[in-house]
């Protein structure tokens, strides 16, 4: 059936049956609730005619909406964990609050998903959406979208109400599965995310701090030199002035780090391939890494796609080879390789991420270090690190909805696994 094709009453009447097999989904009764909203998605789109169905849930005190379950119709795929940001889409957030139903027939010019377009719709081949607010108690807790791929498509006003109904039997199915299942690891998620924003508000206000000292630096830089140009200058008073400027230097390099980190970067998340971002820097690694170290890259296999700002992305990876290069003073073997792999998420659901791994033969780490690598100022490089590329890395992954595992022991090397979410299919 063409989309709109249908008959207004054979149009009803369908909806009518759709509802009531909605009706009879309970998520109570046997199974996950992975497994219920499965149902629920294949007789969404089999009634809507729609290739994609989405819930997204709104969490980080409405600042963000997270990817909970997404189904494709054309690849019998899901997907998972993605994250939109309100910093990033504010219009799309404020049409949630406002409105019981967000029809776009052109989702590209519509005032309610134009924001979209770039980054998410026209990468994805979505032309139209069809999206309803979900309500818990009165409140907005999240969205199912309903995206259609094809021709610019008008929505009825029947198809609206069905998504309506849509979104109610979500919130049905969300209420049941609460009064019996612990929502521990979903606290646990935001939990982290709220780490994450507490660690980039100290992270704003050591940068305000350090603004202010990267002047006093200068300064005294300034007369260290001066020191240095006077005539007649005893050996050991040049000497001692030169370490003074090396280490007013590095002071500089470090108020540098902690400005960046600390700065609120404009991002711009879209659909990207991760793999053509490793291919694209792997020249440039190589020559940070020097002719010691053997760079590889493992990309045989085409790779899901991601929904990340690609620059932080780089930013990501070029921080975890410089690492590894300074774990192999002597040498060694770096490998990065990307694949689609199966693991449980912070919701407690096992899903398909798309696994980014940064392999060295260096020199590892402890059980210790490994617990602290994460944490803001944190280094084992003495004077020369400045503890705060690692927490970048985590800040950035946390903020796509993905994780990070480390794999590591003493003189065994060390493997970082980025799990990012995927948003559709390679």
């Amino acid at each position: 059936m063409e989309p709109g094709s249908a008959p207004v009453f054979g149009q009803t009447r369908l909806f009518e049956q759709a509802r009531l097999q909605l009706a009879r989904l309970h998520a109570t009764s046997g199974g996950s609730l992975r497994e219920t909203w499965l149902q629920l998605a294949k007789i969404v789109v089999e009634a809507l005619s729609i290739d994609r169905i989405g819930v997204w849930v709104l969490l980080d005190e409405g600042r963000a909406l997270r990817c909970r379950y997404l189904f494709q119709r054309s690849r019998n795929a899901e997907f998972q964990g993605a994250i939109l940001r309100a910093e990033d889409f504010p219009g799309y957030f404020d049409a949630l609050h406002a409105r019981r139903t967000l029809p776009a027939a052109d989702a590209s010019a519509s005032e309610l998903t134009h924001e979209l377009n770039e980054s998410y719709l026209k990468p994805l081949g979505i032309t139209s959406m069809l999206d309803a607010p979900i309500y818990l108690e009165g409140q907005v807790v999240g969205v199912v979208c309903h995206e259609h791929i094809g021709g610019v498509r008008e929505w009825t006003g029947a198809e609206s109400d069905f998504a309506s109904s849509v979104a109610d039997n979500i919130a049905r199915l969300y209420q049941e599965h609460e009064r019996v299942t612990a929502r521990a690891a979903l606290h646990a998620y935001e939990t982290h995310l709220m780490e994450v924003h507490r660690m980039e508000a100290v992270g704003r206000m050591a940068a305000g701090i350090a603004h202010d000292f990267r002047g006093i630096l200068g300064a005294a830089m300034g007369f260290a030199e001066l020191i240095r140009r006077l005539p007649s200058l005893p050996p050991d008073a040049d000497r001692y002035s030169q370490r003074i400027v090396e280490i007013l230097q590095r002071g500089n390099n470090l108020t540098q780090e902690v400005m960046s980190f600390g700065k609120d970067t404009p991002l711009s998340p879209r659909v990207v391939d991760a793999t053509k971002i490793i291919l694209s820097m792997h020249s440039m690694l190589q020559v940070l890494v020097s002719n010691r170290i053997r760079l590889t890259s493992e990309l045989g296999r085409p790779v899901s796609r991601i929904f990340i700002d690609s620059a932080q992305l780089e930013r990501t990876l070029l921080n975890l080879v410089l690492n590894a290069r300074d774990a192999m003073p002597s040498g060694g073997e770096l490998t990065i390789s990307a694949e689609d792999a199966e693991i449980e998420d912070p919701d407690g659901d096992t899903g398909t991420f798309v696994l980014i791994r940064v392999t060295d033969t260096g020199c590892g780490m402890d059980e210790t270090t490994r617990a602290n690598i994460f944490k803001p100022f944190f280094t084992t490089k003495g004077e020369n690190g400045t503890g705060l590329g690692l927490a970048i890395v985590d800040q950035i992954i946390s903020r796509a909805g993905g994780f990070i595992r480390v794999d590591s022991a003493p003189d065994q090397g060390t493997t970082i696994k980025l799990y990012i979410p995927r948003i559709a299919a390679p």
